[in-house]
């Protein structure tokens, strides 16, 4: 499955609206959270590599 940054950025969205409501409860906020990670991981991963294929498109100018 291919990594989809925007579509990431939207579901961390929605999982911070979730986890302000207080009616999510304590198992479903951990599970949201285990979630937000992995996505914030592979966000931060994927900008990384993004900067270093811009990085190589300078250096070759």
């Amino acid at each position: 499955m291919e990594f989809n940054f925007e579509e990431a950025m939207k579901r961390l969205s929605e999982i911070s609206a979730l986890m302000s409501e207080s009616k999510t409860s304590l198992d479903e906020s951990m599970k949201l959270y285990t979630e937000a990670a992995e996505l914030v991981r592979k966000c931060g991963k994927y900008l990384d590599e993004a900067k270093l294929v811009i990085e190589q498109a300078e250096m070759k100018e």
